[in-house]
């Protein structure tokens, strides 16, 4: 009877708990309806940001300058914001230098990780997985609509990153699994395409999408072309979203370097995005859907260009030898001219001393 009371009492509690934790991820992932969006706004009424995922208090988000701000209200579509500061950003080295994550140390006859440097890729070609959540997401100008259901132009854009990526040297494991309906399951589903792609051990999963903002809010000029911007989404949600926003962070820095005005900012939302599973998990924007789908490409490549500098790779250069093997070689060459050169000194000298004794 006792047992029955417990289980009785219990299973409310488990039902709410189960109901409080689907109904909380799947509201986060919610969002605005076709046509509308959520424009950011600050103490003085400047808007900072506008985006078609659902705004909710204590988002925050990152400008293209490295302002930071955080909603702390939400009036209709508008989400008032406050600032927080300017955000400290990491140091990128220049992708001109090139450089690998290891470096050898001659005292230890062995290669060393760099410090803050991506561990996982060491000598190996690095790994990038990308996917598609919302599969139907398409760019009017260029597709003729905003949706095209499980073969939106949203894979167009996900194939030109592979393809860049490929050619740059990095393996690329990429899905165009279907998740539709896009709705607020989407997440759900493609969580089954991350969680396979995780076990390839990539050094970053990238998720695709495209905004539903108008269209200057993604358009951009980039050294003389027309691109669109790239905007990266990490969910407050999860237990890596230290270390994602880490990474966005690194990202961010890498194309303010390299590609000054391909940044749209990062935005931190409720959810988690499927990030939990990994901490090199990304969710990028490439423009909105009424940019044309050629900008994106153009827009997705060159983030393809700054990747590597944000993993901390060169990938379209081999591996540096160490030094001191490079040092020794040379050593041996010098070393092996100098014998020739004494031997051929020692048998002119004798023969021409038996030719003077005579």
């Amino acid at each position: 009877m006792k047992m029955m009371i417990k289980r009785l009492l219990i299973l409310p509690l488990l039902i709410a708990f189960i109901t409080t934790c689907v109904g909380s991820a799947a509201f986060a992932h919610q969002e605005m309806p076709v046509g509308q969006y959520v424009t950011l706004i600050d103490e003085n009424n400047n808007v900072i940001h506008q985006t078609g995922t659902k705004v909710y208090q204590g988002d925050e988000y990152i400008s293209a300058d490295n302002f930071r701000y955080k909603v702390v209200e939400i009036v209709g579509n508008t989400a008032r914001c406050i600032y927080q500061g300017k955000e400290q950003m990491p140091k990128i080295k220049s992708a001109r230098q090139g450089y690998n994550p290891k470096r050898y140390n001659p005292r230890q006859n062995a290669w060393i990780l760099e410090k803050n440097e991506v561990p996982a890729i060491g000598a190996k070609k690095p790994t990038v997985a990308i996917y598609h959540t919302h599969s139907d997401e398409s760019y009017v100008p260029t597709d003729g609509t905003e949706s095209i259901n499980g073969n939106g132009g949203i894979y167009d854009v996900g194939k030109t990153l592979a393809t860049s990526l490929t050619n740059k040297g990095f393996n690329v494991a990429y899905s165009d699994n279907n998740h539709n309906p896009h709705d607020i399951n989407a997440y759900n589903r493609s969580r089954r395409t991350a969680v396979s792609l995780i076990k390839e051990n990539p050094d970053t999963i990238i998720d695709v999408h495209r905004d539903a903002v108008p269209p200057d809010q993604y358009q951009a000029e980039v050294k003389g072309q027309d691109v669109t911007k790239i905007k990266l989404v990490v969910g407050r949600q999860n237990p890596n979203m230290k270390t994602n926003l880490e990474y966005a962070k690194k990202i961010k820095a890498a194309m303010d370097a390299k590609e000054p005005g391909l940044s749209n900012g990062i935005f931190m939302g409720k959810g988690d995005y499927n990030q939990d599973l990994s901490p090199r998990s990304m969710l990028i924007e490439v423009g909105s859907h009424t940019n044309s789908k050629e900008e994106a490409e153009k827009g997705v490549k060159l983030f393809a260009d700054v990747l590597p500098a944000a993993l901390g790779v060169s990938a379209t250069e081999p591996a540096a030898k160490p030094a001191t093997n490079d040092n020794q070689g040379a050593g041996n060459v010098v070393l092996g001219i100098i014998i020739i050169l004494a031997a051929a000194a020692g048998g002119y000298y004798f023969i021409n001393r038996g030719t003077t004794g005579k």
